[in-house]
């Protein structure tokens, strides 16, 4: 009885260590936006797909930046974006405030830019 007990006991702390555990990495892929920056402007920053075919047309994004914005992984603050321009190396990863509708993120505010190594 009481080694059933000890063993339930320890499946059920294994089970809530694993569900309280977040790992960062997943959080990228619910991103708004994935791909490379472009261009960076005053306030705001360009980004496009990063899996560019040199004979194909791509959209281009106009996202954003203000003092609320949040920045994290290979970047601390918006003047650090400028060394990543165009490189295919890094990835960008952008959640926007309020999408619109069709989830359209052009000209709008990002709550978060992530860039990590690709």
């Amino acid at each position: 009885m009481m080694r059933k007990q000890v063993v339930i006991m320890t499946l059920l702390v294994i089970l809530l260590l694993a569900a309280g555990c977040d790992r960062e990495d997943d959080n990228t892929y619910d991103a708004d936006f994935q791909g490379t920056i472009i261009e960076v402007k005053e306030y705001s920053i360009i980004v496009g797909e990063d899996d560019i075919d040199p004979e194909a047309s791509y959209p281009a994004y106009e996202i954003l930046i203000d003092d609320k914005t949040e920045f994290s992984g290979e970047v601390e603050r918006f003047e650090e974006l400028e060394k990543f321009v165009s490189q295919t190396d890094h990835i960008v990863h952008i959640w926007v405030i309020d999408k619109g509708e069709n989830n359209e993120i052009d000209n709008k505010t990002a709550s978060e830019v992530t860039i990590e190594n690709e």
